[in-house]
């Protein structure tokens, strides 16, 4: 079932022209909205510092958004990007699930800087 909601994460993203990924390790399922939420700090260029935090304190809010957004629509994620699912799990409780992601990308905008 991972690989069925994958796919249709995936599906999703294209159709909504999403910069996301999504991609599974079996059961396991990532979706990554936010990009990368921590850095390198290069500790010989302190002044680098503030820049750092201060988008990674943007990508941490952004994340914690989109988890609501998913629970709004009844599914729970853990840190906002990862999914297990199981055996016991059918092919029309997953396109369930892709519906509701469908629901909450379709309000997602992309901002502008």
């Amino acid at each position: 079932m991972g690989d069925r909601l994958t796919a249709g994460l995936q599906a999703l993203i294209e159709q909504h022209k999403l910069p996301f990924v999504a991609f599974n390790q079996g059961s396991i399922c990532h979706l990554e909205t936010v990009g990368t939420v921590h850095f390198f700090i290069n500790w010989k260029k302190p002044w680098t510092i503030p820049s750092l935090i201060n988008e990674t304190a943007k990508r941490k809010k952004e994340m914690e958004y989109m988890g609501a957004a998913y629970m709004a629509e009844g599914v729970v994620t853990l840190a906002g990007s990862r999914m297990y699912t199981s055996a016991a799990y059918t092919e029309e409780m997953i396109d369930e699930v892709i519906a509701a992601f469908d629901r909450v990308f379709s309000h997602v905008r992309l901002i502008e800087e």
